[in-house]
């Protein structure tokens, strides 16, 4: 694989994280003993993206399927890297565990834990409560298996058999009925092969279906367009996720019942190009809240349908208080539904404590693995009830984000979290755009340059079209043996484009 991004100067202050073509998610079973044994599971789903709870994938054989992929990988190059990793992980580990067993035992105080939560902790979450949203009014899109339901328009015959977009190198998405037989993202193509063969007892046999970048952009651009009548303002970090804010739309439609559609998202154009413009009555001030949130949840339902009469495609949504939770409630009425969360403490609550700490977007393999074999963290109730030793053992800024992510809180004004992977917790709010392809191993030094330069040309029209200015320039490149290789370079003047420029020389001479 190879990458090119830019860290960027912005003339916003969103603190939004890169758009990615591809947005794979990992996710794993929660057993964390690593062994060098080909028995067991347990290493399958630790080491590798194996049979996770995504959409679609509720009732597999999560035994079975990890037997399969470990049967089938454990001698791998990408095996052998990952246990690499889950050492380095178990080492952490037990550093982490050791660090907090000698404050126990050292700390003159005993009760530094109780300390702590009254003295810094809690004053910290009683602002982050006072700053929540009254009215639930955020709202996440997520297309539903978005590249094989293009691929789908054309091909109808896809959506009743195993198919997948990509090769026996990787599968970048797999059908609804290819995840029955464990067959996900992020998966190299031979396995998901094996696995529905092995599954079905030789019934079956997964199809592989070309990418056409061109196709996901063209229908990525109708969605796009759709949704901005709703909210101009919104932003998409992929081709198949949008973050909106339906508050302005609701308020001007509340406030005047004889405006159209089409003259709503005029008059939302105009306030969008004119921040001067005189604010509506607040609408939780005007209407009952239980009148706004049907509003908005039969507002969402005919956006989601509208978007399906006109492109064919289905989507699924969340609505909350803030994206936090609007992300992850996009993900429990798959596909083609919508999950509402309530703004109350009390509902907010009830929703978030008993999700499983990987649900969080932002928190990895890594992390949750972190979590749970320092703490014994597993749900994000034990995350607010550890919230002292997170406190004390993470760096403030990952610590931050996980105490926002224990009551179910984040700014508003910020549409996404980034990664806490603790291998590069220093990463985070970072600002950036970056542009990754995935290929077969190759090992000539003119055909790797073109991929590169076939890559820096895609990223350059995204700069253009979004009209930013980069400052540093980084390589990413990860071998056949998966380990990664990062250059970059940075310059006092940001990078200015026209149409004749390229970024091209700078990768290349890293």
């Amino acid at each position: 694989m190879s990458a090119a991004a830019c860290d960027l100067e912005r003339d916003d202050d969103d603190s939004c994280s890169s758009p990615h073509e591809f947005d794979f998610e990992e996710q794993a079973d929660k057993t964390y003993t690593v062994t060098k044994t080909t028995t067991a599971t347990k290493t399958a789903s630790a080491l590798m993206v194996a049979a996770s709870a995504k959409a679609g994938m509720e009732d597999i054989d999560r035994e079975r399927i990890n037997a399969i992929l470990l049967r089938e990988s454990g001698n791998s190059s990408f095996m052998e890297r990952q246990r690499k990793m889950d050492e380095n992980s178990n080492t952490r580990i037990l550093e982490m565990k050791q660090r907090l067993a000698e404050k126990d035992s050292n700390a003159s105080n005993r009760n530094w834990r109780s300390d702590m939560e009254r003295n810094v902790i809690d004053p910290q979450i009683e602002k982050y409560r006072t700053q929540r949203r009254p009215l639930s009014t955020c709202v996440v899109i997520d297309m539903d298996s978005f590249f094989i339901s293009c691929h789908i328009l054309d091909q109808p015959h896809l959506a009743h058999i195993p198919a997948c977009v990509g090769g026996t190198s990787m599968i970048s998405t797999s059908n609804y009925v290819a995840r029955k037989y464990g067959v996900r993202a992020a998966m190299p193509g031979y396995l998901g092969s094996t696995l529905v063969k092995e599954i079905s007892e030789g019934k079956e046999t997964l199809t592989f279906v070309k990418s056409d970048f061109k196709l996901y952009k063209r229908k990525s651009a109708e969605v796009k367009a759709i949704l901005e009548e709703y909210d101009p303002k919104l932003k998409m970090y992929s081709l198949d996720e949008a973050y909106m804010d339906m508050m302005p739309y609701l308020e001007v439609k509340m406030s005047n019942n004889t405006m159209t559609h089409e003259a709503i998202t005029k008059h939302l154009n105009t306030t969008a190009s004119n921040n001067n413009l005189k604010a509506q009555l607040p609408l939780h001030e005007a209407f009952r809240d239980s009148t706004i949130h049907t509003e908005v949840q039969n507002l969402l339902n005919s956006i989601r349908q509208k978007v399906k009469d006109i492109t064919g495609l289905s989507c699924s949504a969340g609505i909350a208080s803030d994206f936090l939770l609007a992300k992850i409630a996009s993900d429990f009425n798959k596909p083609d539904g919508q999950y509402f969360v309530g703004p109350t403490e009390q509902q907010i609550q009830d929703f978030v404590q008993p999700l499983s700490t990987r649900k969080v977007n932002g928190i990895g393999r890594v992390m949750e693995k972190t979590l749970y074999g320092v703490c014994g963290i597993e749900t994000v109730k034990d995350l607010f009830e550890k919230r002292a030793e997170i406190q004390y053992l993470f760096k403030p800024a990952t610590a931050n984000f996980l105490l926002r992510a224990s009551i179910g809180y984040s700014d508003c004004n910020k549409h996404r979290e980034d990664s806490v992977e603790e291998e590069d917790d220093e990463a985070i709010h970072r600002k950036g755009i970056s542009h990754e392809r995935t290929f077969a191993p190759i090992s000539s030094w003119s055909d790797l340059c073109n991929r590169l330069e076939m890559i820096t040309l895609s990223l350059v029209q995204d700069l253009r079209e979004r009209n930013l200015m980069p400052k540093t320039v980084t390589l990413k490149v990860k071998l056949a043996t998966f380990d990664i290789l990062t250059r970059a370079v940075t310059r006092n003047m940001a990078f200015v484009f026209d149409q004749n420029s390229t970024l091209s020389s700078s990768p290349q001479d890293l």
